[in-house]
């Protein structure tokens, strides 16, 4: 490894490592639940987006149990309490035991640890770049623009989904208005961003 790292830090970044590593094992296996289950794969949008989630979360997984091992840091070992702390965060936001009625609310919860996620690396990327950690920082960097689009795409899918559930319900709705839905609250975010510059 080409970074020259202490003891301390070399341990205070695969303690870091390793909870980021917990976090996606466990996003990780959630999605590939909702993948699994019947009523997501009847909505193509949203099965099209949850494989793309699940093929990032993998790459990321398999690429920060390189960098923990690079670090000196044992991928099984130390994890449990990772994975507890984390996944405790977590359990509130996609919890694969819990059963979810809606597709709308996978995407949800997607949403929701994809936006844990994309923290923790922007607090992992940061914590590299303090302790001279190139290869933390930049991992953490590219593993959250990974992210990034994926969190727009939810935002974008999820309307869609929620007027043709609504519909499949038997509601007497509009489902057409999942494209205005979309364009009303991408602008929203747009308008907050310029608003906010």
């Amino acid at each position: 490894m080409a970074d020259s790292l202490n003891s301390q830090q070399r341990s205070t970044l695969q303690n870091y490592v390793g909870d980021m590593l917990a976090l996606e094992k466990h996003l990780l296996e959630a999605v590939k639940h909702q993948r699994e289950d019947e009523n997501a794969n009847r909505y193509a949008e949203a099965i099209n987006l949850i494989g793309k989630i699940e093929g990032v979360l993998r790459g990321h997984v398999e690429e920060t149990e390189q960098h923990l091992g690079a670090l000196g840091g044992d991928p099984g070992s130390g994890i449990k309490a990772a994975i507890s702390t984390v996944a405790g965060i977590a359990a509130g936001v996609i919890d694969r035991v819990r059963p979810v009625n809606t597709v709308s609310k996978m995407l949800r919860d997607d949403y929701a640890g994809l936006g844990l996620d994309a923290i923790g690396y922007t607090m992992l990327h940061t914590t590299g770049l303090a302790l001279k950690s190139a290869a933390t920082a930049d991992l953490a960097l590219r593993h959250l623009t990974d992210l990034s689009p994926l969190i727009v795409e939810i935002s974008e899918v999820i309307p869609l989904v929620v007027a043709r559930e609504l519909a499949d319900d038997g509601e007497a709705v509009d489902s057409t208005v999942g494209p205005e839905a979309v364009r009303n609250t991408q602008t929203a975010w747009k308008n907050e961003v310029v608003r906010n510059h």
